[in-house]
This record gives C-alpha cells, sequence and structure tokens, in this order.
C-alpha cells in the first residue's frame, strides 16, 4: 500500500531493507451549501411553527443534496462523488446480456470486485426500478434454481433484507435500471471522507431586508467537503482485477 513494505529478516545483526513510501495529499476545501425563502407577516402570525417547519424542510433538502454530491458530485464546488472518481470499479455487462436487465453474474462480479476489508462494512444501494427484477433474480441449481435475493423472513416480511450478506437499500440517488450506477456496492466507512463544520447547518432570519414588503428572510446555509480516499483502484497481491472500496455496474 503506497510503496510500504515488509521484509522477512535479517539475520541476526544483519541489515533492514527499506521501503519508500509513496506518499499523497488529499486535500477538502469546504463548500458552502445555502437555501433561501421569505415569509410574509401574516404567515409568520398565522402559523406559530413556522420556523420549525422551515427548519425541518430545508434539513430533509440539505441531506438529499449531500447524499447526491456524494454519489454524484463533480468535486466543483461541491463534494467529489464516487461516481465522478477515479477510485470507483466498473463491472461490465455480460455477453449477450438484453438492455436493461439484472443478472446474477452482475452480482457475483461486483462482490468479486470489493476490497476484501470493506466486505464487512458495505452496502448495496439500488434504484427502485431494480427492485422488481432482483425480486425474482436466481441462479441455476441442477434442473431448478434459488433465489438470489428475498426480504428478510421471505416476501411476507418488510421488503429490503440482505444481498449476500450485506444491506440493500433503494435510494433516489441510484441511476435508473440499466443505466451505470443503478446498483452499486459502497464502504463509505473506510473508502469516503467527509469534514463540515461541527455547526452543521446554521439558521438566520432578518425582518429587514424585506421589510417595506412585509415579509422575513430565512437563510440556511452549511459548509462541507469530501471525496473518495482512494484515486484509483488497488492492484492486488494476487489476482488479475483491481478492487476497490466501491463498485458500481455498467450500463447495460
Amino acid at each position: 500500500m503506497g510503496g510500504i513494505r515488509g521484509y522477512w529478516g535479517p539475520v541476526e545483526g544483519g541489515q533492514y531493507t527499506k521501503s519508500k513510501p509513496g506518499l499523497g495529499m488529499l486535500e477538502l476545501n469546504l463548500n458552502k451549501l445555502t437555501g433561501l425563502c421569505y415569509a410574509t407577516e401574516e404567515l409568520l402570525e398565522d402559523t406559530g411553527l413556522l420556523g420549525v417547519i422551515l427548519q425541518k424542510g430545508f434539513e430533509d433538502e440539505f441531506q438529499f443534496l449531500i447524499q447526491d454530491a456524494i454519489m454524484s458530485g463533480s468535486g466543483a464546488g461541491m463534494p467529489l462523488g464516487i461516481f465522478n472518481s477515479g477510485g470507483i470499479v466498473s463491472v461490465a455487462k455480460e455477453t449477450g446480456q438484453a438492455a436493461d436487465t439484472i443478472v446474477a453474474e452482475n452480482i457475483f462480479k461486483a462482490w468479486s470486485r470489493l476490497l476484501p476489508s470493506s466486505q464487512k462494512n458495505s452496502v448495496w444501494l439500488v434504484n427502485n426500478d431494480c427492485l422488481p427484477q432482483l425480486f425474482t433474480m436466481s441462479i441455476a441449481v441442477g434442473t431448478g434454481g434459488a433465489p438470489i435475493y428475498l426480504p428478510s423472513n421471505g416476501a411476507a416480511d418488510a421488503p429490503f433484507g440482505t444481498l449476500l450478506g450485506r444491506p440493500l437499500l433503494a435510494i433516489e440517488q441510484a441511476k435508473t435500471i440499466g443505466d451505470s450506477g443503478d446498483i452499486s456496492l459502497c464502504d463509505f466507512t473506510n473508502g469516503y471522507i467527509i469534514a463540515e463544520k461541527s455547526s452543521g447547518m446554521r439558521a438566520d432570519i432578518s425582518v429587514h431586508y424585506r421589510f417595506i414588503n412585509g415579509e422575513a428572510v430565512y437563510r440556511f446555509q452549511m459548509r462541507l467537503d469530501g471525496q473518495p480516499v482512494l484515486s484509483s483502484p488497488i492492484t492486488p497481491a494476487n489476482g488479475s482485477n483491481t478492487l476497490a472500496h466501491f463498485v458500481k455496474l455498467d450500463a447495460r
């Protein structure tokens, strides 16, 4: 990893073998996420919890935008998303695979490209459009077959279970079925770093800016940045395929 090497030996009193780590810099510059809205004096007088409602609404909106940036952000004025980083592995479709389909081999190959150290922290992220095919996906066993994915305790239970032992979650930020990134296997614990001001989302209100209009101005902001740890996939000690913290299915 990064040129860090260890060696067996030396014999007693012998000289140690040196290695020279190759170090890089990961720089995070806090970007500003903002929101602004006006509220009339009448609305403020008639709605006692307006401030609370707006706070909760912008918290939800900011959470969506942050998650979207972590997945697909350009890195320009926002976090760098995993889909746009050089540290993600893409799994190609199978030969002859029909458009907009998911087959068991896609899932197995995605798992095989995840770093072994990331397996215990990984999560599958999928678009809702993928669920019908996941529910019916199976692998041939003799003349029959066995399901690849089923919700916990079968179809009668809650809709989200595990796929190859890891949690599966449907998110809006995943691409639609058949597009690159409709299904991804992610280890955010080890693979993504994010920095933000400890104050979180800041909320301010002013009655001065729109005073002659009888309106108050609510302003929300927070500062953060993030990017994947790896700038490129890792070549393992043995094996021909590169591995990474993040793996996605390519366009099909």
